[in-house]
C-alpha cells in the first residue's frame, strides 16, 4: 500500500500533575470516546476526546511496552507526533514490584467482592479495577491466574 510506513513516531502522555511518557514508539492504541483509536507513523492529523480504558504504547526502543489506564482528556496527532492530555492515569511505570503486586491484588479484590453496584462511584471503581487487572495481564505483572 502506498503511504504506509511502519517506523517510529513520538508520543507524549501528560496529566495535570506530570509528564508520564515521552518517547518514540511503533504504535499506540487508546480508548477514544467512541471506540478504540490506533495510531501508526504517518497517521493523518486528528483531535479526539479520550475515553476510559487502557492505552497501549508498543515497540518502544530499549525498553518494554508501556500500558496506562486512562480516563478522560484529549489526544492530538500531527506530523508524527502524538500528545495525550489525560485527566486521570494509573500506571505500573516507575513503581517497584511490591507496589505493583499491591495494586493488582487490590484490583482483584474490588472486582471479586462487588456483586451488586450500589452507587455510580462503586461502578467506576470496579471498572477501573478491571482495567488494572487487564493492564497487569498485558504487562505480564501481578499474580498469575487470578484474573476476575
Amino acid at each position: 500500500m502506498v503511504g504506509i510506513s511502519y517506523g517510529k513516531f513520538r508520543v507524549v502522555l501528560l496529566t495535570p500533575k506530570a509528564k508520564l511518557l515521552d518517547c518514540r514508539c511503533g504504535s499506540v492504541v487508546l480508548p477514544a470516546h467512541d471506540g478504540q483509536l490506533g495510531v501508526l507513523r504517518n497517521h493523518c492529523p486528528l483531535l479526539s476526546k479520550v475515553g476510559f480504558g487502557i492505552m497501549q504504547v508498543r515497540e518502544i526502543p530499549d525498553r518494554s511496552d508501556a500500558f496506562f489506564v486512562i480516563n478522560g482528556g484529549f489526544a492530538r496527532v500531527s506530523e508524527n507526533h502524538m500528545t495525550v492530555l489525560a485527566y486521570d492515569v494509573i500506571t505500573f511505570e516507575g513503581k517497584d514490584s511490591e507496589t505493583v503486586e499491591a495494586m493488582v491484588s487490590h484490583a482483584h479484590s474490588v472486582v471479586a467482592g462487588q456483586e451488586y453496584i450500589r452507587t455510580q462511584q462503586e461502578a467506576i471503581d470496579i471498572k477501573k479495577a478491571k482495567f488494572i487487572v487487564h493492564m497487569a495481564e498485558l504487562a505480564s505483572v501481578g499474580a498469575p491466574g487470578t484474573s476476575g
